[in-house]
């Protein structure tokens, strides 16, 4: 399930200014990746970007400001992504692990689609913090209305639940692909989430 915005072909061709920008936001993610917030400066984006200071400052006010904008757009796709995995009836049983396998498998196919931009939107300080917290919450708004559903139990709270949840993906994201196939990975977070780890 891709989220990437593609360009329709009956729309006009992005403007050249438009272009930079994207290169520009392009580059700082690599470089905000490879380096950290902190230790990267305008000056690896834009030789990185093969492009000039002024021309940065001609888009973004500073490097906060283009990080922001990174960020900011990885946790919009994020809580589309989280809206849109709500169980919208009652299940169980299989058809439940199979659900949250489903949501597994979508949470960690979007993760993997641009590895520089999860870097800094979920694992890398400053964003990483802000953006498992909103998930975590996002995922509770979820998991509250699939309770009053019938389909979770309420004995733990929603936002309890949604932590689990959040940790278990921020873990399963740092899987090598040739360690563990994904629809396996997210079948057994699935497993644990749904059943538990006892006999």
């Amino acid at each position: 399930m891709s989220h990437r915005v593609t360009l329709s072909h009956n729309r006009s061709q992005p403007s050249k200014g438009e272009v930079t920008r994207q290169r520009l936001l392009k580059h700082a993610c690599r470089e905000f990746a490879r380096l950290g917030f902190h230790s990267t400066k305008v000056s690896n984006i834009v030789k990185a970007s093969g492009l000039s200071q002024p021309t940065f400052y001609i888009y973004f006010d500073s490097k906060e400001a283009a990080y922001e904008e990174l960020v900011h757009e990885f946790r919009r796709r994020l809580r589309v992504i989280t809206e849109d995995l709500l169980i919208q009836k009652p299940i169980g049983g299989e058809a439940l692990v199979k659900s949250l396998q489903y949501s597994f498998t979508t949470f960690l196919s979007f993760l993997a689609e641009d590895p520089d931009l999860t870097e800094i939107g979920l694992f890398q300080p400053p964003g990483c913090t802000e953006t498992k917290a909103s998930l975590a919450v996002w995922i509770a708004d979820n998991i509250a209305q699939e309770q009053d559903l019938g389909v979770f139990s309420k004995d733990v709270d929603a936002l309890t639940i949604a932590r689990c949840f959040v940790g278990m993906i921020d873990q399963a994201a740092r899987v090598s692909p040739n360690e563990m196939a994904l629809g396996e990975l997210a079948m057994g977070c699935a497993r644990v989430l749904c059943k538990g780890i006892g006999q």
